[in-house]
């Protein structure tokens, strides 16, 4: 069937279509495998440097690594957030691109903040809807100006949307002529923004590998002890 839909396709479309698709799944499937392999040495070289320093068994499984002091520290920092997002587990990037695909034309930051944190037609909170940028105002700015003004920015990190390009400064009054350059910018620079995302999303599955394969080793402890009980016997009375 998937071959008569394909040979439908006159155009040769079809065939692009399924080849690319073959392709990205098999890099991905790549990048996941290579990405656990490198995540489980790295886990098992801390584990082994960790429990190298402790001459006695006991004493060792009484210390444990503290893998899972980053994930308490993230979770906290996600308590102190005060309003959350709607695009799952998505990055705004990716939101962005689709957008543009679907639409067949750039998706601005203002556009963009409004369809990653609104669910069923309204904001997800009356926080995010206070904080929802507004192009008002007599003086003409550029998208990437008033998300800036209204959310915030640190270099490279815009609040509320993500990693992204620095804003440029302003070189005309003309609200148009600001728009059009901003949008040729996030064009030019949508490819380096995205490999950045990337890297920075290995970091976040990094993490999260890091504590299942903690949770692992508590369960692989305490079947030791378990093992251990069980050969010992039961306790014999004086």
């Amino acid at each position: 069937m998937l071959h008569e839909g394909v040979s439908k396709n006159t155009s040769g479309k079809g065939y692009g279509s399924l080849y690319r698709s073959s392709r990205a799944t098999s890099s991905n499937e790549q990048f996941i495998e290579h990405q656990m392999l490198t995540t489980f040495k790295e886990f098992r070289t801390d584990c082994h440097r960790h429990f190298k320093k402790y001459s006695d068994p006991e004493e060792a499984r009484a210390n444990p690594p503290n893998t899972l002091e980053q994930s308490r520290t993230n979770k906290a920092a996600r308590q102190k957030q005060p309003y959350n997002h709607s695009s799952g587990s998505k990055s705004f990037l990716q939101r962005q691109y689709e957008l543009a695909e679907r639409r067949g034309q750039p998706v601005d930051r203002v556009k963009l903040f409004q369809e990653t944190h609104v669910r069923a037609g309204t904001f997800v909170s009356q926080a995010v809807e206070d904080a929802h940028p507004t192009p008002e105002g007599s003086q003409p700015l550029s998208e990437d100006e008033i998300c800036d003004q209204v959310l915030g920015r640190r270099p490279g990190y815009s609040k509320s949307l993500g990693w992204g390009p620095k804003s440029k400064a302003r070189r005309t009054a003309s609200a148009s002529s600001s728009s059009t350059s901003c949008s040729q910018s996030t064009q030019k620079e949508i490819v380096l923004q995205a490999k950045l995302h990337e890297a920075l999303e290995r970091i976040e599955v990094q993490d999260r590998n890091h504590q299942a394969l903690a949770s692992q080793v508590e369960a692989m402890k305490k079947m030791i002890e378990d093992l251990t009980r069980a050969q010992q016997g039961p306790p014999h009375d004086p």
